[in-house]
């Protein structure tokens, strides 16, 4: 991690929840004078802390939601693609167990694949509509369709 981040990053946690709309918190940076590249460098840091947390609860415990704990940052070719709002719900989905790894990493790739320039937070909410994948639906439970 970035150093010079961190003092920002402890203020972010004690002023924030974890499960704050990632939103506010691009406001709330916006308004102490961050730009667009701070605030995304910074929410991923702050999103990609939260992302590994979950995945050590279940380490061991035998079950299906064992996964090695991890720390997904964008790469540059998605930097300029995704915006901060997209990306964070991205991680957001995955540091709630409602997308495991391998579907978090599905979405990014579909989103790079078929989404013509920016990517935003309503072209991640289609695809994963459309992959069945539902931010409501926790530990890996998709909901049925038919």
């Amino acid at each position: 991690m970035d150093d010079r981040w961190a003092p920002v990053l402890d203020e972010l946690r004690e002023r924030f929840a974890a499960d704050t709309d990632v939103v506010e918190v691009e406001a709330y940076l916006s308004s102490k004078g961050y730009d667009r590249r701070q605030i995304g460098e910074i929410l991923s840091l702050l999103y990609s802390d939260t992302a590994a947390s979950p995945a050590v609860i279940g380490v061991g415990s035998g079950t299906d939601t064992d996964r090695e704990p991890s720390l997904r940052v964008q790469g540059p070719h998605e930097r300029g693609r995704f915006t901060t709002e997209a990306w964070g719900y991205l991680v957001v989905l995955y540091a709630s167990g409602a997308v495991n790894l391998n579907d978090f990493e599905h979405l990014v790739e579909r989103a790079l694949v078929h989404v013509d320039g920016r990517i935003t937070l309503a072209d991640i909410r289609s695809l994963a509509d459309d992959a069945g994948l539902d931010d409501g639906a926790m530990g890996g439970e998709h909901p049925l369709i038919h």
